[in-house]
């Protein structure tokens, strides 16, 4: 990558296509910060701060937050100093007011913008959604689905019997999720794809099978 030139990296999926774990590996391989809109709503909800309660509320209804908290929330975080050489945007954004937000923020610095969309289907985000859990102990994350505890009372990695699952991780919450990503998000990919700054990636493959195609287009254009 030309550390010369700042990269922001937008990372566009539905609820379950992987693009955190992803946006994970990028982070690393690239040395940039991966940023998610949803861990940051989730600390927030989690406080008690001004906000908190409102966040809270939606979230558990499977709701979106205002784009207003958000830029607040967005425009703050790419101001800390492990931005300058670029960072990765995991949930953000996710409908045209905010894409024309984002880019007066990248204007500013010129940043090299490239958008990445994972592609999945509905069945199988159902299924990777509803199924999932944590331990709380190290927080390996397992699914009832694709991948089980060896011993289905004890976490693989370090022996807990105390797993925990997500309150918004049912399948009401989750269609609700779909839904509004049909409504909001696509919009936004047709919009990066005329400007042709979008890569479509198949998600319904093994993480190091969209991981190696993930870089290999990245390679193409950094």
């Amino acid at each position: 990558m030309d550390s010369s030139v700042p990269v922001a990296i937008v990372m566009i999926g539905p609820p379950g296509s992987g693009k955190g774990t992803q946006s994970s590996k990028l982070s690393a391989f690239l040395g940039i910060p991966k940023i998610s809109t949803g861990d940051i709503l989730r600390q927030v909800a989690s406080g008690s701060s001004r906000n908190s309660e409102e966040i809270r509320a939606i979230m558990e209804t499977g709701g979106l937050v205002p784009d207003s908290i958000l830029a607040d929330l967005v425009t703050s975080r790419l101001s800390e100093p492990d931005c300058k050489k670029g960072f990765i945007l995991d949930g953000y954004p996710r409908n045209i007011d905010q894409v024309i937000f984002l880019e007066s923020l990248l204007q500013v610095k010129n940043y090299k913008l490239l958008v990445v969309e994972i592609a999945v289907p509905e069945d199988v985000l159902l299924k990777r959604v509803t199924g999932r859990f944590s331990c709380r102990g190290c927080g390996a994350i397992y699914n009832k689905y694709f991948l089980r505890p060896r011993n289905e009372k004890i976490c693989d990695q370090c022996g807990s019997a105390d797993f925990a699952y997500r309150s918004d991780d049912n399948e009401l919450v989750v269609r609700e999720r779909l839904r509004e990503y049909t409504l909001q998000t696509l919009p936004v990919l047709d919009y990066y794809k005329a400007k042709h700054l979008l890569v479509s990636v198949d998600g319904n493959r093994s993480l190091d099978e969209v991981y190696d195609e993930l870089t290999c287009h990245l390679s193409k254009v950094l």
